[in-house]
């Protein structure tokens, strides 16, 4: 079983309607996208604490979750905050660079930041959602919803090969980490590149036995959701 199934199954509301959940992560993303930044504050309070709570995490088990998505919006909030001009009184602390100056931009470091709470508290909201909710209830609120079984099964597959990649992801890098294949940064490269590859093999391998599992269950193009 996946780590994020185990805690979607043996959480504290498990047995609240998923429907109820589905419409709480809907409020939660609306109260995410909304103008007013305190309102985000407290809401991605809420969400964290509740999600502590409901899923037994501690603080430590929890942050790990973000190591994959945080290099993300760190990116993103950089790529919106820093800018290159030739008026160097719109930069903070700015850097002559080949004519130009380099810097942090007055304008666009509020919208940045504004962006980046934005951002994690919709993240805290699908945590919230995803670690109480079993994929099966998901697929039951999904249904509720009357969305056309082509799209659930198209959602369907797509948690099922997320999750294939992340677990082929995870046995990979502890056997090269075990082999000392991370010890410097020539090595780290190396070890990288062939991650890569054999993690491109891996998720092909497990596509053909699944496929081969369908024919053997006689799949006739529609799965029984």
């Amino acid at each position: 079983m996946l780590s994020i199934d185990k805690y979607a199954y043996s959480n504290r509301i498990l047995t609240w309607r998923p429907q109820i959940k589905g419409l709480i992560w809907l409020l939660g993303i609306i109260l995410a996208f909304q103008p007013i930044l305190w309102i985000k504050g407290v809401l991605i309070i809420v969400a964290v604490g509740h999600t502590l709570y409901a899923a037994h995490l501690s603080v430590h088990q929890y942050l790990k979750w973000f190591y994959a998505i945080l290099p993300f919006i760190l990116l993103s909030i950089i790529g919106i905050v820093f800018t290159m001009s030739a008026n160097k009184q719109i930069i903070y602390y700015p850097i002559r660079l080949f004519g130009y100056y380099f810097g942090v931009s007055k304008t666009m470091l509020p919208v940045g930041l504004h962006l980046g709470v934005q951002v994690f508290a919709a993240v805290v909201c699908t945590y919230w959602f995803a670690l109480t909710t079993p994929f099966q209830q998901i697929i039951i609120t999904l249904k509720s919803c009357h969305l056309p079984n082509l799209m659930i099964e198209e959602i369907m597959l797509m948690y099922r090969f997320i999750f294939i990649f992340i677990e082929a992801f995870e046995q990979i890098y502890r056997a090269q980490k075990l082999r000392f294949g991370y010890k410097n940064f020539r090595l780290s490269l190396h070890s990288s590149a062939i991650l890569a590859k054999m993690l491109f093999e891996q998720v092909m391998v497990n596509y053909e036995h699944m496929v081969h599992a369908l024919d053997a269950k006689l799949y006739d193009g529609e799965f029984k959701v």
